[in-house]
């Protein structure tokens, strides 16, 4: 009897209604309900955390679940205006090597045409007077000059234009127009000292030339560039020029103006040489000029104005994809002029500057290119400043 009243006692606990009467089996019905409300929590599945709050539900005062009408929607946050972006900086755009392409180191694709405008100031003084052979034939018509001062100003404005007629193959012609001013003053220092200017414009002497390249470079082995040059007389050249008296110096005569061209044809080659070495080029070159004789007439027969040789040696630096400096020697020796076979004393000269470029992107068909020159020897200008701005078109 005692055993099956202990079994009817713990039946209950088996039931589903453990946990109804008692203060013991209360008790342990509450831990039991309190230990599964520790675990469950734990093992839910983890919430996105940008994923929007759950709704806080609140019994009403009877204990009775709110409708889902009466759910309060979570509180958004307000909308934030979207942080401005960077503005998309201005892509760089890298120039044609315009610097090099004027010392003739590189060459225009197939198919592109450049069309460059230029000017170009030039300042000669005491007796530097020789430029491009033209005071030489100026002396052989009058003889000996006798200047005590020069001061020589020559303005040139030219257009240059530059064809890639296939790959590796290039054309260039070159059409300029010249004011050039000369001041003379006589005498100086005596009783007879007086000034005498003459000033002249006209077109200068036609330029045009055909470049190869006949050598890629790799390694140590340079890129080589063929070229042959051709000049035409097409300036108003010293033989055309009146002469008159000189007042004071009885039985001397002077050029009525200056002349702009140089009364000669002129052929020859040139080649240059291209070293690559990111961000500098290195090029060196030379061209040899033939001028040809002819007979002038007008009792001066037969001129032979000498040949001449120019050879350069410079750099290129490429400063940013922009911006690139240049740094260049050139100089030009030119033989003397004979007349009728015999030799003119004082017409030989030599012509050595030094060069400083700088080249400008403007955008990618421009280029802003300027160059400043100083002479180096006696027959050399003072100095020399040339501004201008290649323009390149893609034709096909």
């Amino acid at each position: 009897m005692k055993k099956a009243g202990r079994d009817l006692a713990l039946a209950p606990w088996s039931s589903t209604t453990a946990c109804q009467g008692g203060t013991y089996r209360g008790l342990l019905c509450f831990l039991a309900i309190f230990s599964l409300a520790l675990v469950l929590p734990a093992r839910a599945p983890a919430r996105d955390a940008d994923s929007p709050p759950l709704p806080t539900i609140t019994l009403s005062p009877s204990g009775a679940l709110p409708s889902l009408a009466q759910v309060a929607a979570p509180e958004q946050p307000a909308p934030q205006p979207p942080t401005p972006l960077e503005p998309e900086r201005p892509k760089t755009e890298k120039p044609p090597e315009a610097l090099l392409l004027e010392r003739g180191a590189i060459l225009l694709p197939k198919g592109t045409l450049q069309i460059e405008p230029s000017f170009e100031y030039t300042y000669y003084s005491a007796n530097r007077i020789a430029i491009s052979g033209l005071t030489i034939f100026e002396a052989i018509i009058i003889g000996i000059i006798e200047v005590d001062s020069l001061k020589r100003n020559i303005l040139t404005g030219a257009l240059t234009a530059r064809y890639g007629v296939i790959d590796r193959l290039q054309f260039d012609a070159r059409v300029p127009f010249l004011y050039r001013q000369d001041q003379e003053i006589l005498g100086v220092g005596t009783a007879n000292q007086r000034e005498r200017t003459t000033d002249n414009a006209n077109i200068g002497d036609v330029e045009a030339s055909l470049s190869w390249q006949a050598l890629i470079g790799r390694a140590w082995v340079p890129d080589l560039i063929l070229r042959a040059d051709g000049r035409f007389p097409t300036g108003e050249d010293p033989f055309d020029i009146e002469r008159e008296p000189v007042q004071g110096r009885p039985g001397e005569l002077r050029l009525a103006k200056p002349p702009t061209g140089s009364g000669f044809y002129g052929a020859g080659p040139g080649l240059t040489a291209v070293w690559r070495t990111d961000p500098v080029v290195f090029f060196a070159g030379t061209r040899y000029t033939f001028n040809l004789s002819r007979d002038v007439g007008s009792g001066f027969g037969k001129i032979d104005p000498g040949d001449s040789l120019e050879w350069f040696v410079g750099l290129n630096l490429a400063v940013s994809e922009r911006v690139s400096l240049n740094l260049s020697f050139v100089d030009k020796i030119t033989w003397g002029t004979t007349q009728n076979g015999r030799s003119v004393p004082g017409s030989s000269f030599n012509d050595g500057r030094l060069v400083l470029g700088a080249s400008i992107g403007l955008f990618p068909q421009a280029t802003l290119v300027i160059n400043a020159g100083v002479g180096l020897t006696q027959e050399s200008p003072d100095f020399q400043f040339t501004v201008s701005v290649p323009f390149s078109f893609k034709l096909f």
